[in-house]
């Protein structure tokens, strides 16, 4: 008899413990458990992503599901696997115990470049998963590369606007290494929406809004158009805005949006405005840098937004006498 040895790359392979068996459990194992056939499983699945169109400009979750069926196969055959070759030991009268889980199993035997591109595949649930796996995947899905790319995809800013950190986590601190990993959470699950801002008669930008605090807007969230069609001097913004105001973060949708996002905030700052769009009973404010948005813990240069319920309603406002 002999004992589990390991591999040359450091997985262990069940070794023939009784004369004869090897031929069959390596039958087994090629045809349920095999390492070489996910690699070309997981190759097929690259070289189609790469060649094709409809991919290439998309988004992965047609990669991120084919990643976790081939998981879920592969573990399911795995399973199976031990199942029939403890099932052969057993009835030739070998111990189940003289059979030990490896350290990663076949994922162990996948090269760098294919998990580097799976891990690249995957969004932040499925990436904290992976690092669950065993050491190596975990050294690969911790990359903050990977983390800094998914929180960039929700929240551009991120990237330009060191003070939109504290806003959001302001336990974390710029100079973790871990940093975009940790703030992930927080970037991903917060409501966000894109609108049309306009001021009169003209186009301005698109806008991506962030909710940053306050009560959630509802079913309706943001309209698709926003029209500022009014001003005010941003000294009456202590009295005028609602402690339970929603607080929105502005940012340019597109690259294009820029220009005109940072010409709106320039013209709000030269007259010391906030901006005014109205919509049935919600009142939507555009907050230059100043001295209310440092009351709101934002230092930044960016626009900020208020959202907040009209009162008294404008709807039920009669004339003036």
């Amino acid at each position: 008899m002999r004992r589990v040895a390991d591999a040359d790359d450091g997985a262990e392979s069940i070794s023939s413990v009784v004369s004869g068996c090897s031929e069959r459990r390596d039958s087994i194992l090629a045809e349920l458990d095999s390492a070489l056939e996910l690699t070309r499983e997981l190759q097929k699945l690259i070289v189609f992503a790469t060649r094709s169109d409809v991919l290439r400009t998309g988004t992965a979750s047609f990669m991120r599901d084919h990643i976790r069926t081939l998981l879920v196969v592969s573990s399911a055959n795995a399973d199976k696997a031990i199942r029939l070759v403890s099932e052969e030991r057993c009835s030739r009268g070998v111990s189940s115990e003289l059979i030990k889980p490896s350290d990663g199993g076949l994922f162990n035997s996948l090269g760098d470049s294919i998990i580097q591109r799976v891990m690249q595949a995957l969004d932040g649930e499925d990436l904290s998963r992976a690092r669950q796996v065993c050491k190596r995947w975990s050294s690969f899905a911790s990359d903050e590369r990977l983390w800094k790319h998914l929180c960039l995809s929700v929240w551009r800013a991120l990237e330009s606007d060191s003070a939109l950190w504290a806003v959001i986590d302001a336990s974390i601190q710029l100079s973790d290494p871990a940093r975009w990993r940790k703030i992930y959470p927080s970037v991903r699950w917060r409501k966000r929406w894109t609108c049309r801002l306009q001021k009169t008669g003209r186009f301005v930008c698109d806008l991506v809004a962030h909710q940053i605090s306050g009560g959630p807007l509802g079913e309706k969230g943001l309209p698709s158009t926003l029209v500022v069609e009014r001003r005010f001097n941003i000294s009456h913004l202590q009295t005028f805005v609602l402690p339970e105001a929603s607080v929105l973060y502005f940012e340019p949708a597109k690259d294009e949006d820029r220009a005109g996002y940072e010409e709106f905030i320039a013209y709000l700052l030269r007259r010391t405005r906030a901006g005014l769009a109205l919509e049935d009973h919600r009142r939507f404010i555009f907050i230059p840098p100043c001295a209310y948005s440092k009351q709101l813990n934002y230092l930044g240069p960016s626009l900020l937004g208020v959202v907040q319920i009209a009162y008294p309603p404008l709807a039920n406002q009669g004339p003036e006498g």
